[in-house]
């Protein structure tokens, strides 16, 4: 409103934007009006004073309120614009007023679901589902010639169905869980590795994000995140009787997400970042764990050194097989980072490796098995996991497909 249009003189500058001011679309003084009209028009030295903006405008309003205008057909297409114009500007503010009231709705609905997470946490006391029991560490005299990576992903905590296919509850997980610990045992057993690096890839609850999500997720975000953390804080503990040290990584996935949107989360706004959290709060006297924050890229992207080889690892869900290793490649030489040896992906709900330059690229399924969307677009999968064995000359000496 206080832009000269094109071709629009003193006067007819002066009327529009006092008739705005009139109708309440400005909310500013003459001084500041008289400010914009100096500077359009007038040069140094020869400034007008507000009075006289205001005044002007307000004898010819007496003029044009008194009719003496009204025969002019000019002046009548001029007032039908200048309505259409005001109609056009209420209109703005009142879209402007809907949207800001919405962003603050959300703000306050978001404020409120982590204000009742938080109070979870808080009050929470975790449960031993499963007690996975065995040697104490690995013998310290054993030659450190491998150490394992563990790949947990894509849970989906919440799900609760059953099919002549795939049935899945929390009592399943449960089971799922056990089975993937006695098979990291054998492993374990077999290759005498010290020390194991764990992958949390993310979707560690089902959520709320998708229609089938809300069809299948019989409880509700508070209590996914408390019982996939029970869980997971159980699986860690049994690794710490295992290893000599575990470190814990996150990849926060996409059913996670506070809102169904994914382009109105605020960073850093997902649940499965919560997970670690809550375990590391109920490991806080195991000495021989620590959590790994994500700070030398991205908050959705992990990285680390194994015997040497650089590790990556996102959820998946802005990644493939064919471009993560580009995209980590890019964001490695940026942040001045090793470049990758290793990438990880979930997401895909599949046991996977390739080799993209040089890089081995390693998919992990997922824990649920087949939901109804594996049914309606006719995916056939099993629930499963990986674990790799990695020696300082070969960062994949073995990938063990971990079927649960």
């Amino acid at each position: 409103m206080l832009k000269r249009l094109e071709n629009e003189n003193e006067e007819q500058f002066l009327w529009r934007v006092g008739q705005a001011k009139d109708n309440g679309l400005l909310d500013i003084n003459w001084t500041e009006i008289a400010d914009v009209f100096n500077k359009e028009f007038r040069e140094d030295g020869e400034e007008r004073t507000e009075s006289a903006y205001r005044k002007s405008y307000q004898h010819a309003k007496r003029f044009y309120d008194a009719g003496v205008f009204s025969d002019a057909n000019d002046n009548e297409d001029r007032l039908v614009k200048i309505k259409q114009d005001i109609q056009k500007e209420r209109m703005r503010l009142s879209d402007e007023r809907v949207s800001y009231n919405k962003d603050l709705r959300e703000q306050a609905r978001r404020e409120s679901m982590f204000d009742v997470v938080k109070r979870a946490i808080d009050s929470h006391f975790p449960k031993q589902f499963f007690k996975e029991g065995g040697n104490e560490y690995c013998d310290s005299t054993c030659p450190e010639i491998y150490d394992v990576i563990i790949h947990l992903t894509d849970v989906h905590c919440g799900v609760d169905m059953s099919s002549p296919i795939n049935s899945y509850n929390d009592d399943i997980l449960g089971d799922r869980l056990l089975s993937f610990t006695k098979q990291i045992r054998e492993i374990r057993d077999m290759y005498k590795p010290l020390r194991a690096y764990v992958i949390l890839g993310g979707d560690m609850i089902h959520g709320l994000i998708h229609t089938n999500a809300r069809i299948e997720s019989k409880e509700n975000i508070v209590d996914q995140i408390m019982t996939v953390s029970d869980y997971v804080t159980d699986f860690l503990y049994a690794l710490t009787t295992m290893f000599n040290y575990v470190e814990v990584h996150t990849t926060p996935g996409n059913h996670a997400r506070s809102m169904q949107n994914r382009n109105e989360v605020p960073s850093k706004e997902n649940f499965d970042l919560l997970v670690p959290y809550i375990c590391k709060r109920a490991m806080k006297n195991v000495t021989n764990i620590k959590f790994k924050d994500n700070d030398d890229i991205d908050w959705t992207i992990s990285n680390f050194v194994v015997k040497g080889h650089a590790v990556y690892a996102s959820h998946g869900d802005k990644d493939s097989s064919n471009t993560v290793v580009g995209n980590m490649t890019k964001l490695a030489r940026k942040a001045n980072l090793p470049l990758p040896d290793i990438c990880y992906l979930g997401h895909r709900h599949t046991n996977g490796m390739s080799t993209v330059d040089d890089v081995k690229v390693i998919e992990s399924g997922c824990v649920d098995g087949m939901d109804s969307f594996c049914f309606a677009s006719r995916l056939v999968g099993s629930p499963e996991q990986t674990v790799t064995l990695v020696s300082e000359d070969n960062p994949v000496k073995a990938l063990f497909n971990i079927k649960l």
